[in-house]
Formats: C-alpha cells, structure tokens, sequence
C-alpha cells in the first residue's frame, strides 16, 4: 500500500477541506455502487446508514475517469495526503466491555469522549482503513454479516462496504470507516447500542449521523498537495493559490499534465 492517498473533488469542497481542517465521512447508503448498500440478511436488517465512509484512491497516476466522474466539468483538484491523516487514541472502556472487566481500544480514529454520547456510540474496531477487493462472487458482493456464534449474535462489521464488483476496479479505492449505532429509539427511548442490537436492526432505527468530520493531523496538513484539474482556468488557478495561501501556505500546488491536451 502507497504511503499517500489521493481525493479528487470540486474546488468548493476543496476550500471547506482547508477552512475546517477536516475531511468529512459520508454514510455508506449515499456511494456511487448501489450493490454496496445490499446484503444477503437484507430482509431482516440494513446497515448501510450505520456505515460512514471516506473513499480515496492509493493509484498515484492521475486518472482521467476520476476527473470526469468527481470534478465539475474537470475543474476541480487531486488532493494528495499521506494516508496518515488521523490522529489515533487509546483508552480504557467499561461502555463495550467483556469478561475481562474494561476493554483496552487501541489506534481508535475517534476519542472516546466523542465515541460514546446520549445520542449515538462510534463503535471502536481495529479495521478502520482498509483497501477495497473487487470480485464477481455475490457472496462477497451481498454478504451475510450476521451470525449466532456460541449463542451470541455476531454481527461482521469488517463486511460492510469491503466489496465491489470488478467493473470497479480502476479505482484502486481505499477507505477510512467509522461504526455509528443510536442510543435511542423512534419514541425517544433510550436503548442500549449492544444490548439492545437485535431491537435496533429488527426496527430498521437507522444512525443519526448523516456524516461525520475527523481533524486533520498538523503535518499531513502541512504537506498536501493540491493538483489543479486538466480543464482548470487560470482564474480558477488564481482562486485555489488564494486558498492555500490563506489556509495552508506549506501546500504544494502543481499544473496538470494533461492542460491544454483535453477538448
């Protein structure tokens, strides 16, 4: 795996990017791949809004479908950033707890005074950042991701939002994700995010998190690097060098290789 990770998008989410700090994660419901969202215990249950994701690529070689695909008209940018852009945590928690008393969470994307809260739990697993496998194997592609194990329900979140089929496999996609589970129902009722797991899937309760935002660590920040799109004008140019220059003056900017080639 590359030690940078690339994101093309609009200018316009390129200025939130800087201005915040932060890169946002969307809920897995809202990808581009629709037989993302479906699962082979689908009639029982769906987790797809439970599932927030940021989606990038380690492909270091520009790609012109990418440009097409997530940039308005290919006048958007590249970000490039090192694919260590988190901050990790590490703490002790009697909220998901096992036999053993208090459960050590190690390399956590989010602290744990914002993991567990009156109105959701950001549930600690240690596949946070994973690359994705493209297949034709519908077993895979609609996975069943529960199961009764030693008369516990196991529920395999490392399934969720893996697999996509080959016609995907240009895009060399890697992704961050975060778990969300509701600590309330539809009456307003508070509910146990674990114990209370089976009554959450069986009434579809789904997340109450649309999106999330992580902080970008200071270094990584500091280094990006910003391509301009192949059909960027020079205005658009003098725009994201304003951007930079305000909110990361360190930033590296680069000209497109393929300016002037594209009709």
């Amino acid at each position: 795996m590359n030690e940078y990770i690339y994101h093309y998008t609009s200018i316009e989410t390129l200025a939130l990017i800087l201005q915040s700090k932060k890169i946002r994660f969307n809920s897995l419901k809202n990808v581009d791949d629709i037989n993302e969202t479906e699962f082979s215990d689908e009639d029982e249950f769906n987790l797809s809004s439970h599932t927030l994701i940021s989606c990038w690529t380690d492909n270091d070689e520009e790609n012109l479908a990418f440009w097409n695909m997530y940039t308005p008209n290919m006048k958007g940018v590249r970000i490039k950033i090192s694919k260590d852009l988190f901050s990790k945590f590490t703490f002790l928690t009697d909220e998901v707890v096992d036999i053993q008393g208090n459960t050590l969470i190690q390399d956590c994307l989010v602290p744990k005074s914002e993991c567990f809260n009156e109105n959701y739990w950001i549930i600690p697993f240690s596949e946070y950042f994973y690359q994705i496998q493209y297949t034709d194997d519908q077993a895979l592609l609609k996975p069943k991701i529960y199961n009764i194990e030693d008369n516990n329900f196991v529920v395999k979140i490392s399934k969720i939002g893996k697999y996509k089929s080959k016609i995907w496999q240009f895009q060399n996609e890697v992704r961050f994700k975060l778990f969300v589970l509701p600590t309330k129902d539809f009456q307003g009722k508070y509910i146990h995010p674990l114990n209370d797991f089976q009554k959450i899937l069986k009434n579809n309760i789904p997340s109450p998190l649309e999106n999330y935002f992580l902080e970008i660590k200071d270094n990584a920040f500091r280094n990006m690097e910003i391509t301009l799109g192949p059909k960027c004008t020079f205005a658009e140019e003098i725009i994201i060098e304003s951007l930079l220059q305000k909110f990361n003056p360190t930033a590296k900017i680069l000209k497109n290789p393929f300016l002037g080639l594209i009709r």
